[in-house]
């Protein structure tokens, strides 16, 4: 179909005597078409009549809208209206309407404006590849800047983990001389775990730094790329000015000449929004608005995933470190400085462990084992024995006496016993083991179990060299030596 430019033309064509013919010939058309043009700009029409089709989802216009004001994506609006509206549509037909309906319901863009020092908006965006020998490294650019001024902080940068980020952000908090009150920034894997505006969850480790230069972190909204558009352009910024500039394409070149390029000629243009110089700006009424610097540096924390093992211990740098043993199979987030292993699980600290030396080594903490594997002091088994009685106190110092080495196991028994029995029971069964010097676990068990327990002690005959006893009631003990 024709278009008005081809009306206009014909009817020029037409004021100045041209036939027909004439106009077919020379505009390379059909007769007809001339004719029918003709005739149309006789009627008073310009340009064709535009015979608009009626469109499938017309009749579903407010539903549709409804849905968007939910937040119901393209794929979930199709799927409510074949499944609960019966409607036969395909999923194209249903993108190509909500985009024609999408921007009636956005609102009208508000440019937002911050006081001096309130924010500043950061970034990162990939710069391509650049020649490191017979390597190419893989480069992207770290971006902050201040709302207010639109002063600027670039950094290289080679990858986008949690260190480097915060990393950065150490550096332009130096560069600018302060902090700025608050950081909006986009929703970065580095940065934000979930991105939600309302209860953003920041990487644990990012939440501290920030609080450690006492600003706080606030996650863009997604889908609303205009609460960081000052950073979007900046990144835009780098790639349409800086990168044209810098030839040849080598990496050890590009961090000093993405410096100079910021000082010189970044900071002290003439900013196509503002209309003012950043630098000046920032030096006369932002500066000194920032928040002070702290003493000290933040200290960066090498940050990773463990699983822990069946045995209760994560792996880091070649040796073993405990954690409680209620995680056991779960991934967890390991910190380090290189001195300190800390151990999270989402934002609670569950173990800290001083890195070991050398290769292979278990660091493990008791508080850590479950509880009937963890070791016991010997004040713990003594006072254990007194809550049993005098006798089993006595039948402990004879035992340890004999076994400085191996009587743990043997009292862990007797302890034990106190289950089945009662504590005055397992008291005189050590009382009269203790007077046959049967110093085994088997023998308290054994005399508990048939009653023996209960038997009135008899003094051995003088004359007998101490062998006065009846022989029956040694061998009522059967005890072993275990």
């Amino acid at each position: 179909m024709y278009q008005v430019a081809m009306y206009t033309t014909i009817q020029t064509l037409l004021s100045q005597g041209k036939s027909d013919r004439w106009i077919a010939q020379h505009l390379s058309i059909n007769r007809r078409t001339v004719k029918k043009i003709r005739e149309d700009l006789a009627m008073g029409l310009s340009g064709p009549e535009v015979q608009e089709r009626p469109k499938k989802l017309t009749n579903y216009e407010e539903v549709i809208k409804g849905l968007l004001k939910k937040g119901l994506s393209g794929q979930l609006i199709w799927e409510e209206l074949v499944t609960e509206h019966d409607v036969a549509v395909s999923y194209a037909t249903v993108k190509r309407y909500v985009r024609t309906v999408r921007p009636s319901l956005s609102n009208a863009y508000v440019p937002i404006l911050t006081d001096p020092g309130e924010e500043a908006q950061v970034d990162f965006g990939e710069l391509g590849y650049f020649g490191s020998g017979e390597k190419r490294v893989r480069v992207w650019v770290f971006c902050m800047i201040l709302s207010y001024s639109r002063y600027a902080y670039y950094e290289i940068v080679t990858d986008q983990r949690v260190e480097t980020f915060i990393r950065c952000h150490i550096h332009a908090f130096e560069f600018f001389g302060g902090v700025p009150h608050s950081i909006k920034l986009d929703n970065l894997k580095a940065g934000v775990i979930h991105p939600d505006f309302y209860q953003p969850e920041l990487q644990a480790q990012y939440a501290d730094f920030l609080a450690h230069y006492g600003s706080i972190g606030m996650p863009a909204r997604v889908a609303y790329p205009e609460e960081k558009g000052n950073v979007e352009s900046g990144v835009k910024y780098v790639k349409g000015n800086f990168l044209p500039r810098f030839r040849p394409r080598i990496y050890a070149n590009l961090p000093e000449a993405l410096r100079q390029w910021t000082r010189e000629i970044c900071n002290k243009r003439l900013h196509g929004t503002t209309r003012k110089v950043p630098q000046g700006v920032f030096e006369a009424e932002e500066k000194a608005t920032l928040l002070s610097l702290p003493a000290e540096r933040y200290e960066i924390y090498r940050i990773e995933k463990r699983k822990v093992n069946r045995v209760g211990h994560i792996t880091f740098q070649g040796n073993y470190y405990s954690v409680p043993y209620i995680y056991l199979g779960q991934r967890l987030i390991v910190q380090s400085n290189g001195k300190l292993l800390r151990v999270f699980e989402g934002l609670e600290e569950v173990a800290l462990h001083p890195l070991a030396s050398g290769k292979g080594q278990y660091i493990t903490r008791e508080e850590h084992k479950p509880p009937h594997k963890r070791h016991k002091s010997r004040c713990w088994y003594l006072e254990e024995l007194q809550q049993i009685g005098p006798d089993a106190e006595a039948f402990f110092e004879a035992l340890e006496a004999k076994e400085p080495r191996h009587w743990q196991a043997k009292i862990r028994g007797i302890i034990h016993l106190t289950q089945q029995y009662e504590s005055e029971v397992v008291n005189l069964a050590c009382r009269r083991a203790l007077h046959y010097q049967a110093l085994t676990y088997l023998a308290v068990k054994n005399i508990c179990q048939k009653g023996l327990y209960q038997w009135q002690e008899q003094e051995p005959l003088d004359n007998l060299g101490g062998y006065g006893q009846e022989l029956q009631q040694y061998d009522q003990l059967d005890f072993q030596y275990t």
